[in-house]
């Protein structure tokens, strides 16, 4: 009878630990800090780089902090510099992901900042990701928007997008 209660326990806890979910949803790059913080947002009520932001879906993503990068020639749109991320996208739903399903959204000091494509420098967009992303997986997208030569203040908008149309996020900080 000892053993049965025992075990009942352990399975209880398995169970609760189970739908707990993950602390820290993805495995980071060495550059890529991630921290589930409780922390207070901004005056705008955006979360700073680095943080993790989940949805009620059991999405989660991770916008790094932007390196600045000087496009190739063969950049398109033109540009003298782009910010660059690393989107780290961890699906903690019950069903598969397409991160091509993502809406992101750049702002540099409050104007539109278009997306860059620059195939010379590995950075091919949002579009080219089109495979599914399991349940209990992770990926990372690295995205280039244009932002002036300055430092800028920069507004990242995440909404993932697909049935479940969580509310957007966004992300912010200096590029």
């Amino acid at each position: 009878m000892k053993f049965a209660n025992t075990a009942a326990g352990l399975c209880l806890l398995l169970a609760v630990a189970g739908c707990a979910g993950p602390s820290v949803a993805v495995t980071p790059d060495e550059n890529l800090t991630v921290e589930q913080r409780a922390e207070t947002p901004s005056a705008s009520g955006a979360a700073a780089f680095g943080t993790q932001r989940v949805w009620a879906s059991g999405l989660s993503v991770v916008v790094s902090a932007p390196r600045s990068l000087k496009p190739s020639e063969t950049a398109v749109p033109p540009a003298r510099r782009t910010a660059v991320f690393t989107i780290t996208v961890y699906n903690g739903s019950k069903t598969s992901y397409r991160p091509s399903q993502l809406a992101v959204r750049a702002l540099a000091n409050g104007q539109p900042a278009p997306e860059l494509v620059d195939s010379v420098q590995g950075l091919n967009g949002l579009a080219t990701a089109v495979a599914e992303l399991p349940p209990g997986r992770d990926t990372q997208l690295q995205l280039a928007f244009v932002v002036p030569e300055s430092p800028a203040q920069v507004e990242l908008t995440i909404k993932p997008g697909g049935q479940d149309q969580d509310a957007p996020t966004v992300f912010e900080g200096q590029a």
